[in-house]
């Protein structure tokens, strides 16, 4: 694999040196949407800051969602309003990649960078329970050759290096990127689970990662376009041992291929889009002190034809079609498993000239021969500004009925997998409010209501086997706020202040017991904050920056009736850098102090996280 990797990058690289040298224009803004585009210029959401960082790091720094952590390089999920990992669907240019067998994506393996684009949509909008993390490939038909490069190296002997070009030429353009990762993780970390809490170093947890990604687009005619992309990554990583174990040897092995291919039209009124995707994913798991030494692998072909028609009376109509079929061959299956998936969406916007707008829509799949629910949606737009544009409002009201279908492994687990599980059903409400004062101030609020009916639990049974089973009812309602303010509107010359603020409330809860002896009904699911605060301060004089990133978690639960969990934690990093501009190089510098009071604190219940530590990047542009 990684000759292979090596072989395609040098191929590509020197397919570019035919390419003209001009300027090309990539989108570098991280997008965080939640009922509409994110307009508010922010140095915290800018790609060229967070490049090369793992996607689960960067996201708690810019988001006010939790990422559940096992570690640094480890296991890290996304939990979008209460929801589970597995309720919340990451999208690679509109294909999902989360697993057939586990139903969820391990954030660790991604590396920001990779993509041109980054949108979170929280709300369960268009056929998620809980949200949708997408991540977008964007080719741009211009002519022209730009690189970037971006080398960070910090404590723990960690080295990450992040490297792209992008090239064009009349109707033709293409994009080649490449990453690697390599650190020993050998922290320092406060043992509460030893007697006298010792301070110990982080063992067997070192982690190696490569990444490929190629991308080739160009417009056949006036009407039709075509893009290939082919994304490829391998990881190794060692597993660390729990705290209280005093040595470990597991040791996983991730390989990753994701190749698309899309076509494009465009007639008048009408688009057409059809995505065709194979994603592989192979697992190896080895445990010398066990004796296992196991590889599972998981296929998945995924396609998907929409066609959008817009009306000249300000309607617009979408349908969009899609197969799927889910291979896993895992040992504990016995068998190789595979299935079908049917679906069929549609949707409706109608735009009036008042700033007001209709969306009616549905959604239905088939799995196998088992049909979903009939899922609606609804949601009704309002914004409206003044005439000099000084001030702007929105609001907007959404309500939606979705559903999740089993994993594999749900299904098919040896001795343990429930094939009669049924599919989980949610309704969804929202309300939000929108201001903003010209590009200076920026406040929203969004109120939220989940219902999930047959959410999927692995529970205990006799003796030590666990049993997915549809036994409970939840309940999740909250609020989401963020506040963005600045005094600067383009001019670097003089000093500026941006302040960023985002708080997050959210009220999960069991609404049944399976048992007389179960106490978790009314109690507050495990691993769900109750608060999640970021607040995120730059001062800025000139192209000098000095920023400070502080994050608040509020303890969770590690027990289903609440009787046991973890201390919640307030985390702060520092970082001070300049950008220079030297004819047609743009060079960035800076120093960063992660954790400045060295906190010691456990996102997983017996998993450590590191103390203080420090890194330094360097960015290179060439346009």
């Amino acid at each position: 694999m990684k000759m292979l990797l090596t072989f395609l990058f040098l191929v590509c690289l020197l397919t570019t040196q035919a390419q003209r040298k001009d300027t090309v224009m990539l989108d570098e803004v991280v997008k965080i949407e939640k009922l509409s585009s994110n307009n508010f210029r922010s140095p915290f959401t800018e790609m060229k800051y967070q490049t090369g960082k793992r996607l689960s790091d960067a996201l708690g720094e810019f988001s006010s969602v939790y990422v559940k952590n096992y570690g640094v390089g480890q296991l890290s999920s996304i939990a979008v309003r209460g929801t589970s990992a597995s309720q919340t669907e990451v999208q690679w240019n509109g294909i999902k990649l989360n697993s057939p067998s586990l139903g969820q994506c391990d954030l660790s393996l991604f590396t920001l960078g990779m993509q041109q684009d980054l949108q979170l949509v929280r709300t369960g909008y268009r056929g998620t329970i809980g949200g949708t993390l997408q991540m977008n490939s964007e080719l741009k038909i211009d002519s022209g050759i730009s690189a970037n490069v971006s080398l960070r190296a910090g404590s723990f002997k960690t080295f990450e290096g992040i490297g792209s070009l992008q090239y064009a030429h009349k109707n033709i353009s293409g994009a080649t990127s490449f990453s690697y990762l390599n650190s020993e993780n050998n922290f320092q970390f406060k043992n509460s689970s030893k007697p006298g809490h010792p301070y110990l170093k982080q063992t067997n947890s070192s982690v190696r990662q490569l990444s490929f990604q190629q991308q080739f687009g160009g417009k056949i005619d006036s009407h039709n376009e075509l893009n290939f992309y082919l994304w490829l990554t391998e990881t190794d990583r060692q597993i660390p041992p729990i705290m209280s174990k005093d040595i470990g040897s597991e040791i996983q092995y991730d390989y990753s291929l994701r190749s698309m291919l899309n076509w494009k039209a465009k007639y008048k009124l009408l688009k057409l889009s059809f995505t065709s995707a194979y994603i592989q994913d192979k697992l190896r798991y080895q445990n010398a002190e066990a004796k296992l030494d196991e590889t599972s692998l998981m296929q998945a072909f995924r396609d998907v034809f929409s066609t959008t028609y817009s009306f000249p009376f300000n309607l617009v109509l979408n349908v969009e079609f899609n197969y799927d079929l889910e291979r896993a061959n895992v040992i504990a299956y016995g068998t190789a498993k595979s299935r079908n998936i049917f679906g069929l969406k549609f949707y409706s916007d109608y735009y009036l000239v008042n700033g007001l707008k209709f969306h009616l829509g549905f959604r239905q799949d088939i799995v196998g021969k088992k049909p979903s629910v009939f899922a609606p949606e609804l949601a009704i737009n309002f914004s409206t500004r003044t005439k000099n544009a000084t001030h702007s409002f929105s609001t907007a009201i959404i309500a939606s009925r979705n559903f999740r279908f089993p994993t594999l492994n749900d299904l098919y687990w040896a001795h343990s997998g429930n094939p009669y599980l049924k599919n989980e059903r949610a309704w969804n409400g929202e309300m939000s409010f929108k201001y903003t004062y010209q590009k200076y101030f920026d406040i929203s609020l969004n109120g939220f209501c989940l219902y999930v009916d047959d959410w999927i639990q692995w529970i205990p049974q006799q003796g030590n086997d666990w049993m997915p089973v549809n036994y409970k009812r939840v309940l999740s309602r909250g609020f989401e706020s963020s506040l963005h303010a600045t005094n600067d509107v383009g001019n670097q010359k003089k000093g500026s202040i941006h302040f960023n603020a985002s708080y997050t409330f959210t009220k999960t809860t069991n609404l049944d017991s399976t048992s007389e002896f179960d106490q978790s009904a009314g109690k507050q699911l495990i691993y769900v904050p109750l608060h999640r605060v970021v607040v995120g301060v730059q001062l800025q004089y000139r192209k000098f920056y000095l920023r400070s990133v502080n994050s608040f978690v509020s303890h969770v639960f590690t027990s289903s009736d609440n009787a046991e969990s973890l201390n919640g934690y307030f985390l702060t990093d520092l970082e001070i850098g300049k950008d220079f501009t030297i004819n047609k190089y743009e060079i960035g510098m800076s120093f960063r102090i992660n954790n400045l009071a060295n906190t010691q604190y456990q996102n997983v219940l017996q998993h450590a996280m590191p103390g203080r530590n420090f890194e330094g990047t360097i960015r290179f542009k060439l346009s």
